[in-house]
């Protein structure tokens, strides 16, 4: 399994390009898709003119969707409260104590992939900001008592977690349709009509007895299946990053001033906690109104909020920890309007729905020549879909604008469950980020390791991972 990592990632070394790069090669693919190839009869019915000004309308009416901007602003808060909980004077003392606790590059490696894991399944941003934060600690550390450690691996395993967030906490597609149910088009006397499918409790899919127990056999095999692709002496022996210097906090008084009213206000405990009581009253008003159909991402954004606010001193420094992921968050800021503009074209052209249309229509074909029923069919070639749309369309949540109706509405007509096709589609979006550097940008910017070093490993985890999603869609739900 060494040889076979260390092959990936020579091979990832070699070709990958940066996220900004490939956020921009794939624009210019869908688009060129778009133009040569469209399924929209509209389009087709176009001069190649009027079918680029079209194609060029979508991708800049897409570029500044307000739905996706609001979005991609969740997406930035769930990070930057992800950073400002794992930050915290608490937090920071306890992974200190837990690099302290690592005596080896495996365990280092196990460590950070079992944290990744844990805590991208309980919220996305936390988990992966966590583990990075943790994979420098744990370089810094080992560097000191000179113990050799395979840094590249230790980052691929704060990754790693991004392959089970989409069926934990922060899950967008379980959350949304926990919120707004789904549309789904269903044929009525013959005619196609609009259905609105009520909203389905998180109980039926984050919850359900399927999901937990895969979530829980990907916890626990993400990080060993990681630390038999490392050496057992690790290959990078160094003094390891120099520890972090403590930022000044803002308007801080000098010393010895006397503290002027400004000073006080900003330093009060009160006003926090005033806010953190007003939150957890709404928090409270939500839960007894909605029950568990409250638990979306606002929600879980708002828990991060009040727990970051609780554990810093006080207002200045929970702003000056969530200030140190500006940076982080920069990429999402500039790539996020492109792939909602690739998403924009793949929609307007219609391949999106063809894309999608011919692993329905495969899977039925697969079903007919081996006599299986669509039940053991459908739901892999629905996981499938998703993960290669996911490469166009690496957001959960947009992926699902896009694609959840298309799969809803062919496991309505072949009368499957929704709630199996929502977590295929979860499964399917979170099993190829590990292809796809999008998300971890942040994670590049914390650790400082470019993606191309560590994600071969990843593509190699995605490779061996595969059949167990499949054989969970199947078995388990």
């Amino acid at each position: 399994m060494e040889r076979l990592g260390n092959l990936f990632s020579r091979i990832t070394r070699t070709i990958l390009p940066d996220p900004m790069v490939i956020a921009c090669g794939l624009t210019l693919l869908v688009v060129l898709a778009g133009l040569v190839v469209p399924q929209s009869s509209e389009l087709a019915a176009m001069s190649l003119g009027g079918r680029t000004t079209a194609v060029a309308g979508m991708w800049f009416a897409g570029l500044w969707n307000p739905g996706f901007l609001v979005f991609a602003l969740q997406m930035c808060m769930v990070l930057l409260t992800g950073f400002g909980l794992a930050k915290a004077p608490a937090a920071t003392v306890l992974l200190r104590y837990v690099a302290s606790r690592v005596h080896s590059g495996r365990t280092a490696v196990l460590c950070v992939a079992a944290v990744s894991c844990v805590g991208c399944w309980i919220n996305w941003g936390f988990g992966l900001i966590v583990a990075g934060i943790l994979a420098t600690q744990l370089r810094a550390e080992l560097g000191r008592r000179r113990i050799a450690c395979h840094y590249a691996l230790i980052v691929a395993g704060a990754y790693a977690g991004m392959m089970i967030w989409h069926g934990g906490l922060s899950g967008s597609a379980p959350l949304k349709v926990a919120g707004d149910g789904v549309i789904i088009t269903r044929t009525v006397d013959g005619a196609a009509a609009i259905v609105h499918v009520d909203p389905i409790n998180v109980t039926r899919t984050i919850f359900s007895y399927g999901n937990v127990v895969l979530s829980i056999v990907l916890i626990l095999g993400i990080p060993l299946l990681l630390t038999t692709m490392a050496k057992p002496g690790g290959d990078d022996l160094d003094d390891g990053p120099p520890p972090e210097a403590p930022a000044p906090a803002p308007n801080a008084p000098a010393a010895g001033a006397t503290r002027s009213p400004a000073d006080w206000t900003n330093r009060s405990r009160a006003i926090p906690v005033l806010i953190v009581i007003i939150a957890l009253v709404a928090l409270g008003h939500l839960i007894s109104e909605k029950g568990t159909g409250a638990f979306n991402l606002n929600f879980v954004n708002t828990v991060f909020l009040i727990l970051g606010l609780l554990l810093h001193r006080d207002l200045t420094a929970y702003v000056a920890a969530v200030a140190e992921g500006g940076r982080a968050i920069t990429g999402i800021v500039l790539q996020f309007p492109l792939y909602s503009g690739i998403q924009s074209v793949m929609f307007g052209t219609g391949l999106a729905v063809a894309m999608s249309q011919a692993f329905v229509t495969g899977a039925e074909g697969v079903a007919e020549a081996l006599h299986l029923s669509a039940a053991t069919t459908f739901p892999p070639a629905a996981f499938l879909s998703a993960g290669l749309v996911n490469l166009f369309v690496p957001s959960g949540g947009g992926q699902w604008i896009v694609q959840g109706p298309i799969m809803c509405s062919a496991a309505d007509a072949l009368k499957l469950s929704i709630e199996q096709t929502v977590m295929a589609v979860s499964y399917g979006d979170q099993w190829t980020n590990m292809i796809q550097p999008f998300w971890a940008i942040p994670l590049i910017g914390l650790t400082g390791v470019n993606a191309r070093e560590f994600m071969g490993y990843c593509a190699l985890l995605m490779l061996l991972a595969m059949p167990v999603f499949v054989l969970g869609l199947v078995l388990l739900f």
